[in-house]
């Protein structure tokens, strides 16, 4: 081999190298489907917070109710809550949905109906056989939101809604996703039929015929 070829391949693999290490990092850097939820929900939130009719320099008060009447979706929400509001340094305090505020102090009365959550994964956008795949990843929301002073008087009538999309890698797809929340979980898209049955199941027989080849062979 001449030096030109030698440095012709080295050249070729560090290329390669290097794009399967940009790959990886683009890949890593992508939030996880519970981040991307927290990261609009309370970009939205914030809006609604600062109000010029709402006096921040009062405590919030939340209650916060769910169309599903979903446990889960009720601890997120109530978790994100308690983040924006340590971020924006607010007093707050959570009561049931229904339930009377105890208090002779003046407040703003924050309610919140969790309407969907939801994660899915749309179709294909990269589909080579046996080769890279990727999908569309779409996440969305949609709450209602209320804020009131301590006598009732409406300040804020209005709806959270907010919808993401982006392109994520086919395999690996479940490390978005938390096991805590079944909201960020969804059913990626069909691959061909060929693909994901007939062609595992025959590298499985091949491997295992040749698995005893060696053996019956070596025993002779």
């Amino acid at each position: 081999m001449n030096i030109n070829t030698f440095l012709k391949i080295s050249l070729f693999f560090l290329i390669f190298a290097g794009m399967v290490s940009y790959q990886a990092s683009a890949q890593n850097s992508q939030k996880s489907n519970l981040e991307i939820l927290e990261q609009d929900i309370s970009s939205e939130l914030d809006r609604f917070l600062y109000y010029p009719s709402v006096d921040r320099s009062l405590p919030f008060v939340f209650s916060i109710s769910s169309s599903k009447n979903n446990k889960e979706e009720k601890k997120f929400l109530q978790n994100l809550v308690k983040k924006t509001a340590s971020a924006e340094k607010l007093k707050i305090s959570f009561v049931n949905p229904g339930e009377e505020v105890k208090t002779d102090s003046a407040f703003n009365y924050c309610r919140i109906n969790i309407k969907k959550l939801n994660t899915v994964y749309t179709k294909l956008l990269k589909n080579s056989f046996l080769g890279e795949k990727s999908m569309e990843r779409k996440i969305t929301s949609e709450l209602g939101i209320e804020i009131e002073t301590s006598t009732g008087s409406m300040l804020v009538k209005d709806n959270i809604s907010t919808i993401y999309t982006d392109e994520i890698q086919y395999d690996g797809y479940e490390k978005f996703e938390s096991s805590e929340y079944g909201f960020t979980k969804s059913f990626p898209p069909d691959i061909s039929f060929l693909e994901s049955i007939i062609f595992p199941a025959a590298i499985i027989t091949a491997s295992a015929v040749a698995a005893i080849l060696f053996f019956t062979i070596r025993s002779k």
